[in-house]
């Protein structure tokens, strides 16, 4: 089928996670059909089967990784938004609009459109993993099991946040700050609410250190392309059971990260910061006690940051190749991602990685939509950059 055919089938599909297990199935049925040898990886997470399409053709080395997700978040706001089925393409004033079109079944349809259409004898590899939209399980399943060896660059067809069709540029990301998360345990001590001034609340203490959390901002590490870190609390907890101070709280922060940090730096970085505060009495303390914090812990690795150098010889070639098929006065430019994507994880294996995507907007929303021309104009490019 066409390119536009294939989008619409592949929106057609509900991979809201953790239901990619169709999509999956269709795109390995696909690739099969282009000449890989495809394996699909199961695994289990959220107590469900999910699948990785993995795929390789030809034989020689340091293949080049064609990467995309394959999930998409629930329909938020479609029946708000009249009734709309998010399981429909509709293209209206050149937007293709439909529940992950642009995040990014998309950048999968114009991987799959492009390496059925290019034979070619340099080696592949495809990777549609699944969970990108929770906790990159399925990335992480896919990196173990050796699938990213010896790949010599990694090009994922993910959304790069640029939302201006009309611009001639087109933008490549090169870098995304990471992410951690800290639980923070906040000591009060504990005494009768009606004698408040002989205790001290711990929710008045972890009230008072989160604003000083957040108000940190402005002084964290700094990346010159990645920009700022940030961190903001996410969840507060505490309580207590009877007329009495409550005597402990609990803060999870969330931190975006950039090079050089890693989590346990930026742990470090935070317990020096609640230690400062406790020496200035900006926070009071309880019994000589301050606020411990640790990484919270998880199943998957934090996702680190990187930033792929623009000289690497692949991101050279695909930023010449883009204005080289694209004509018109196309002009290649770079960009770095706020959040984290898989795309994290891959660089995190020591492969250079870049991400070129189509134009779209309103991802994670019933008014998601890519362009038509940008999505057409992605296949091209990778077909080019694929011979």
């Amino acid at each position: 089928m066409d390119g536009l055919g294939l989008l619409s089938k592949i929106v057609s599909i509900d991979s809201v996670f953790p239901h990619e297990a169709e999509l999956a199935h269709f795109l390995a049925g696909e690739l099969k059909e282009a000449g890989f040898a495809v394996d699909m990886q199961e695994f289990t997470a959220d107590g469900r089967k999910r699948y990785n399409v993995l795929a390789a053709r030809g034989e020689g080395d340091a293949p080049l990784l064609l990467y995309g997700h394959m999930d998409t978040v629930p329909a938020y706001g479609y029946d708000a938004a009249g009734g709309r089925d998010p399981f429909r393409l509709v293209e209206q004033d050149g937007k293709l609009f439909g529940l992950g079109a642009y995040d990014m079944k998309a950048g999968v349809a114009a991987i799959l459109q492009a390496v059925s259409q290019v034979r070619t004898d340099k080696t592949l590899k495809v990777m549609f993993v699944s969970d990108e939209e929770a906790d990159s399980r399925g990335c992480f399943e896919a990196v173990r099991s050796g699938f990213l060896k010896g790949a010599r660059f990694a090009l994922a067809a993910e959304i790069s946040d640029v939302h201006d069709v009309s611009s001639q540029t087109r933008t490549i990301t090169l870098g995304r700050r990471g992410r951690a998360q800290y639980e923070l345990d906040v000591p009060g001590l504990s005494f009768h609410a009606a004698r408040a001034s002989e205790g001290v609340s711990a929710i008045s203490e972890a009230s008072r250190l989160a604003l000083e959390i957040e108000r940190a901002n402005d002084s964290l590490p700094t990346h010159p392309d990645l920009g700022q870190g940030h961190m903001f609390v996410r969840s507060f907890h505490s309580e207590s059971a009877s007329l009495s101070l409550p005597d402990s709280a609990k803060l999870l922060v969330d931190r975006h990260l950039v090079p050089p940090e890693d989590a346990e730096s930026a742990r470090v970085d935070i317990e020096n910061r609640i230690r400062s505060l406790y020496g200035a009495g900006a926070v009071k303390g309880a019994n000589g006690r301050m606020a411990s914090v640790r990484v919270k812990p998880r199943d998957v690795p934090y996702l680190m940051p990187y930033a792929t150098p623009k000289d690497n010889p692949d991101v050279a070639r695909l930023a010449r190749t883009i204005e080289r098929t694209l004509g018109g006065g196309a002009k290649a430019a770079y960009n770095y991602g706020l959040s984290v994507a898989d795309e994290n994880l891959i660089a995190m294996q020591g492969v250079p990685v870049a991400s070129f995507g189509p134009i779209g907007g309103g991802e994670h929303s019933s008014g998601e939509w890519v362009s038509k021309q940008s999505y057409l104009e992605l296949i091209d490019v990778l077909k080019a950059f694929i011979a």
